[in-house]
């Protein structure tokens, strides 16, 4: 596993740091305080450095790496410029992830190059949505200490994208975990269902219950509990589910990387 931690690592943070700044739109400036802004956007360029950091030492092709630092000094003056403005322009802010999730192709051949291109891109965007969504409605669930009646309906609505999110993933993984295969030593094939009972296939199992499950059930209890207006309640079960989309996440891109599950 511990060979593609790098790649896996490029895989993650880009992803998160590129697509994150569109769930700004759930909760508008004006709905909320600057200073919620002013947080999100500067953790996505300190996560975005270290994803270009360490995508400079896989020695990547130079003009993809020419586009990632474009994007990540886009980020960096939209970020300086929005510091301490009165008014955040959405449009500007989603425009540089668009470009960064379109500069997402480049990264993604020069990682897996043998790999199906549209399907390892779609497997990687998907999961860097969930991840930036579950770190997104944790976040904006600690923002309801600081601001005063900040709209439950946020949060409710960060909660349903994830959720949605969620559903994708999972229906996709179901139908792909069902035709996809692989072959064992003596040639025969199975399908990927039957290779998560070998014992290389423990893992996974493991990150489809983590990554999957666990928090669509979790999502369910959120739901509930933000009924009920309790806000803290619902922070404190998706730190739980930040804790296990993480490490199903981790563990799906081992097996993207070694053996090119698009899951």
């Amino acid at each position: 596993m511990f060979n593609y931690f790098t790649d896996t690592i490029v895989l993650i943070f880009l992803g998160y740091a590129m697509v994150y700044p569109l769930f700004l739109w759930i909760a508008p400036l004006e709905n909320i305080d600057r200073g919620f802004y002013r947080f999100n956007l500067g953790m996505c360029c300190v996560v975005g450095a270290l994803g270009v950091a360490g995508y400079h030492l896989l020695s990547p092709d130079r003009i993809t790496e020419y586009y990632v630092w474009v994007w990540l000094a886009s980020l960096l003056i939209v970020t300086a410029l929005n510091w301490n403005a009165d008014r955040i322009n959405n449009v500007i802010i989603s425009s540089i992830s668009l470009f960064g999730c379109t500069t997402m192709i480049g990264i993604v051949f020069d990682i897996a190059p043998e790999l199906n291109q549209s399907g390892v891109l779609f497997s990687s965007l998907i999961g860097s949505m969930i991840t930036a969504g579950v770190f997104f409605a944790m976040i904006l669930g600690h923002w309801y200490l600081n601001v005063v009646a900040l709209p439950i309906r946020l949060l409710k609505k960060a909660t349903l994208v994830l959720w949605i999110l969620l559903g994708i993933r999972t229906i996709w993984d179901i139908i792909y975990m069902k035709v996809d295969y692989v072959i064992d030593h003596f040639g025969i094939e199975h399908s990927l269902w039957a290779f998560m009972l070998q014992f290389e296939g423990f893992l996974l199992a493991v990150a489809f219950f983590m990554g999957n499950l666990v928090p669509i059930v979790l999502n369910y209890f959120i739901w509930r509990t933000l009924k009920l207006q309790a806000t803290q309640s619902a922070t404190g079960l998706l730190y739980v589910s930040v804790v296990s989309i993480l490490f199903g996440e981790l563990l799906f891109k081992y097996y993207l990387l070694q053996f090119g599950f698009l899951l």
